[in-house]
C-alpha cells in the first residue's frame, strides 16, 4: 500500500523540486565537536587522528540474518555458497570490492558486512544479483538490515528462552527481534516458549513500524506497547495455570535510550552541522529516568543492559555513574570483557569535562550562571567516588577499530531490591557493598512491596478522580478558589501519564475452549488434546470472529490481569485462523494464516496435511488457481479426496526423487536449490483448483531460492527475455482462471486481498 498523504486546509501548494537542482555535500568539519571531544580525552592523541578521519568515511551495509536457528543456517549457507564465491576480484571502471564477509565477533556468523560502492551494484551482473537476493529475503523478513554495532546490546544480555524481557524504546524493532530469536532459539516440539518479549516504543506511530518488523517471526511471546519508557505502569498478573501469581518484573531489560546520536556521524552526515554542546543537556535526566525505571522493573539477579549511540560521557558514564549511586550498592556493573572477544571496544571513563551551552568548561555546578542553573543537574558532572564504581567496564566502541559505527553500552546486575531514592530517607555516602545489601534484602524487599502496593493504588485513585473532577475545578473564577490562595495545575489524566496519545485499541478478548468456532476448527484440523485451546483470543466485541490469534501462557497472564487497563497494548499474539467466506460448501470454513502455520504444523492432524514435490510446488508458484489436472497423475487422486477448505502443503527437499539433479539456475547446487529444510505452506482447495496462500514477497523468496519462475514476477535472477515470456503466461493462466465456474475470489482468497487485509490490521 502507498504511503498516506493529508492536506491541510488553506495549505500552499507544495513547491514542486526543480529536477535540475545540485546538492551541496555536508562538509565534514565541526571545529566544537572536535574541540569537544579532544577535551573529554576518550582516546590517546596518537589514535585521535585516525578516529577522525575514519568518522568522515560513509558507514559500509551491515545485515543480520533473522529467524530460528535452522532457517538462518540456511539463508546463511545460500550467501556464503551462492554469492561469496563470485564475489571477489570484480572490477567495474578500475574499482574492486572486497566481498561480503561475516562480522567476527557475531555468533555463528549470522551477522555480515559489506562495502560495495552504487556504481559497482548497477554495472555488476554478480553483485546485482547479490543486491536482488538481498532485497527479496529482506521484504520476507529472512534478512535484517542493521547497524553492526547495533546488535551488540541484545548479545548482552544473556537472554535464555523462558526469561521475561522487556524493551523499553523498541522502535524500529531490529534489537527487539534479536530478542525474539533468542527467546524462541531452542524451540522444542509441541511446546510453545515460557518466556515474554515486551517491546515498548513511546510514539504510536514508530510502534506500528516496530509490529511490521517483528511480525514475521510469528512470535506468540511477543507484545508491543505505547507508554513513555520512564512511566511503565505496574500491574498485578493473573495466576498462571500452575495458580502462580507472576509478578510484573523482568529477568532481562534494554534500555536503548533516545540520545543526541553524535556516534552516528558516519551514517548521518548532518550531525557535522546540527551538533552543538547543549544537545545532549535536554536528554540527560530522561535517560537517567528511563534506567531507572528499568532497574524498578528487573528482578533481583537480573540483568539490564544500557545503550545510546553516542559518544559524549554525559549520556553515558555520567548517567550510569548516576544510576550506581541511587541504586546504593544494589545494582553493580558486569564486566562483559570475555563476552563477544572478537569485538574490539575500549574502557568507559572514570573522568570527564562538563561544558555550558556557551562552549566554557565549569567544574562544578556552582560555577554555572545563577540565570542558568536551571538546566543544569549535578549528575551531570563526575562523581567523588567515579573511580571505586568501576566505570571501565562499561564499553565504549569507536568507528576506527573495526569499520563501525559508534556506540556505548553499560551492563547492570541487579544485586538486592532497589528502592528509589527518597529526600527525606538518609542515604549513605557511599555505595553499600554487595554482601552489605544482601544481608538486608527481606527488609527492602519488603519496603519495595510497600512502594508498589502505594504506587497502584494512588494511580488507581488518581484514574477515578480523572473521570469525577468537574471540568472548572481549577479555573481562577471557579468559586472554590479563594483569593491569593495557590492554584494547583489539574491532575494528568491516565493517557498523559502512561500511554502516548494515539487511536483507541480494540480490546483483546480470550475465546472459551469451548467457543463453537474454537471447536469447529479444532476438530476440522485435528488439533492436539494437550494443545492450549484456551489461548485464542480476537480483537472485535462482534459475534462473528474473523480473525484468530494465539498467544503464550506468558502473555495471556498480562492481558487477564485485573490492571490490564493501565497498559496500553498495541498488538500482540500471532494470526492463527481467518475466517473465509466461500460459495462452495466447506465444512470449516477457517483458513489457517502463513504467520501461525509454522507453530500450528506441530499440532495439526496429518489428515489435513498433504505431502507434495517439487512439481507440486513449482505448479503452485507457477499459476495463481491450477487445477487439479495440472498436478501429476500420482497425486491426483489425493487432491481430489480432499475436502474443500484450507489444507497444509508440506514439502521435504529430503525425500525429493531427482534431489542430485544440477539446479539449472544456481550453479553447484540440486534441483531443490538453496531450500534444505521442510517447508510448509496453507494452500485453499476449491471444488477443482488450488490457491498457495502467500503473499507476493513470500513467493518471490521461495521462487528465488528454488530457481524457478513465479507467477508475481520472472525470477530477479534470470530475467530478460525468458522471464517476461514466463510472467505473460502466468498471466493468461490467471485469465482463463479467473473465468473459470468453479473458482471466485471467495473460493480461492487472492494474495492481494489477504495483504490489504494484513494492512488494515495493522493500522486500525
Amino acid at each position: 500500500m502507498g504511503r498516506r498523504f493529508s492536506k491541510r486546509k488553506n495549505a500552499p501548494p507544495r513547491k514542486e523540486r526543480d529536477p535540475n537542482a545540485t546538492y551541496t555535500e555536508v562538509k565534514k568539519e565541526n571545529a566544537q565537536l572536535e574541540e569537544y571531544y579532544k577535551a573529554q580525552n576518550i582516546m590517546s592523541e596518537e589514535e585521535w587522528p585516525i578516529f577522525w578521519e575514519h568518522l568522515k568515511v560513509t558507514l559500509p551495509t551491515t545485515f543480520r540474518i533473522t529467524g530460528t536457528r535452522s532457517h538462518a543456517v540456511e539463508i546463511r549457507d545460500t550467501v556464503k555458497n551462492a554469492f561469496v564465491p563470485h564475489l571477489s576480484n570484480i572490477s567495474v571502471d578500475g574499482v574492486v570490492a572486497n566481498p561480503p564477509r561475516p562480522l567476527a565477533w557475531y555468533p555463528d556468523e549470522l551477522g555480515w558486512h559489506f562495502d560495495v560502492p552504487r556504481t559497482l551494484l548497477k554495472k555488476s551482473p554478480e553483485y546485482a544479483k547479490f543486491h536482488q537476493f538481498l532485497v527479496a529475503e529482506t521484504e520476507v523478513g529472512n534478512i535484517s538490515r542493521q547497524e553492526a554495532v547495533s546488535m551488540i546490546p541484545p548479545l548482552l544480555l544473556d537472554i535464555q528462552p523462558q526469561h521475561w524481557v522487556m524493551d523499553m524504546c523498541a522502535a524500529p524493532g531490529s534489537k527487539t527481534a534479536q530478542i525474539i530469536e533468542m527467546v524462541h532459539a531452542n524451540d522444542q516440539y509441541k511446546a510453545v516458549p515460557a518466556g515474554l518479549i515486551l517491546a515498548n516504543d513511546s510514539d504510536y506511530r514508530r510502534s506500528h513500524m516496530l509490529i511490521h518488523q517483528t511480525k514475521r517471526l510469528q512470535s506468540p511471546c511477543l507484545m508491543v506497547t505505547n507508554h513513555d519508557a520512564s512511566m511503565m505502569p505496574s500491574l498485578k498478573l493473573a495466576p498462571n495455570k500452575a495458580g502462580e501469581s507472576v509478578p510484573f518484573e523482568f529477568d532481562r531489560v534494554l534500555a536503548d535510550v533516545p540520545c543526541s546520536g553524535d556516534a552516528t556521524l558516519r551514517k548521518n552526515p548532518m550531525v557535522w552541522n546540527n551538533w552543538t554542546h547543549g544537545g545532549a543537556m535536554g536528554l540527560h535526566q530522561t535517560q537517567i529516568n528511563i534506567l531507572q525505571r528499568g532497574v524498578q522493573m528487573l528482578k533481583v539477579g537480573g540483568r539490564i543492559v544500557y545503550s545510546t549511540c553516542s559518544f559524549n560521557p554525559m549520556e553515558n558514564e555520567a548517567v550510569v555513574a548516576e544510576m550506581l549511586n541511587r541504586a546504593n550498592g544494589t545494582l553493580e556493573l558486569v564486566d562483559v570483557s570475555n563476552e563477544l572477544p572478537q569485538l574490539k571496544r575500549r574502557p568507559g571513563l572514570s573522568a570527564w569535562k562538563m561544558f555550558t551551552k556557551e562552549g566554557q568548561i565549569v567544574d562544578k555546578l556552582e560555577d554555572v550562571p545563577t540565570d542558568a542553573k536551571g538546566r543544569y543537574y549535578p549528575s551531570m558532572w563526575a562523581p567523588k567516588n567515579a573511580g571505586e564504581l568501576h566505570l571501565e567496564r562499561c564499553l565504549r566502541v569507536y568507528p576506527h577499530l573495526q569499520d563501525t559505527g559508534g556506540f556505548f553500552v553499560a551492563v547492570f546486575k541487579k544485586t538486592a531490591p532497589f528502592v528509589v531514592p527518597n529526600p527525606n530517607r538518609p542515604i549513605t555516602e557511599k555505595p553499600a557493598s554487595s554482601s552489605e545489601a544482601s544481608s538486608s534484602t527481606a527488609e527492602v524487599e519488603e519496603e519495595v512491596k510497600e512502594e508498589v502496593k502505594e504506587e497502584v493504588k494512588e494511580e488507581t485513585k488518581e484514574e477515578s478522580e480523572d473521570t469525577t473532577t468537574a471540568g472548572d475545578k481549577h479555573k481562577l473564577d471557579s468559586p472554590a478558589v479563594s483569593e491569593g490562595s495557590e492554584v494547583k495545575k489539574p491532575r494528568m489524566s491516565r493517557a498523559e501519564r502512561f500511554g502516548a496519545p494515539g487511536p483507541k485499541e480494540e480490546p483483546f478478548l480470550f475465546l472459551d475452549a469451548s467457543n463453537p468456532d474454537v471447536e469447529l476448527f479444532s476438530r476440522f484440523y485435528g488439533l492436539d488434546e494437550d494443545f492450549p485451546k484456551d489461548q485464542f483470543l480476537v480483537r472485535s466485541e462482534g459475534e462473528k470472529n474473523k480473525t484468530i490469534y494465539f498467544v503464550s501462557e506468558a502473555v495471556k497472564s498480562i492481558l487477564k490481569s485485573e490492571d490490564i487497563h493501565r497498559l496500553k497494548v498495541v498488538n500482540t499474539g500471532v494470526r492463527t485462523f481467518i475466517r473465509q467466506d466461500s460459495n462452495s460448501p466447506a465444512e470449516c470454513t477457517f483458513r489457517v494464516h502463513n504467520e501461525g502455520i509454522a507453530m500450528m504444523r506441530q499440532f495439526v492432524s496429518n489428515a489435513r496435511v498433504m505431502a507434495v514435490q517439487l512439481k507440486e510446488v513449482i505448479t503452485l508458484l507457477q499459476s495463481p488457481y491450477p487445477k487439479i489436472s495440472e498436478f501429476p497423475e500420482a497425486i491426483q487422486e489425493r487432491l481430489t479426496a480432499l475436502p474443500t477448505g484450507c489444507c497444509i502443503f508440506e514439502f521435504d527437499p529430503a525425500l525429493e526423487e531427482n534431489k542430485d539433479q544440477p539446479n539449472p539456475r544456481w550453479e553447484g547446487q540440486g534441483l531443490t536449490g538453496f531450500v534444505k529444510g521442510k517447508l510448509v505452506f496453507p494452500v485453499w482447495k476449491a471444488q477443482v483448483s488450488f490457491n498457495m496462500l502467500l503473499n507476493k514477497q513470500e513467493r518471490r523468496s521461495l521462487a528465488m531460492r528454488l530457481g524457478v519462475d513465479c507467477v508475481d514476477s520472472p525470477h530477479v535472477v534470470e530475467g530478460g527475455a525468458k522471464g517476461t515470456a514466463a510472467k505473460k503466461a502466468a498471466e493468461e493462466t490467471a485469465g482463463s482462471a479467473d473465468v473459470s465456474e468453479d473458482v471466485s475470489a471467495e473460493d480461492s482468497p487472492m494474495v492481494e486481498a489477504d495483504e490489504e487485509g494484513d494492512a488494515a490490521e495493522e493500522t486500525a
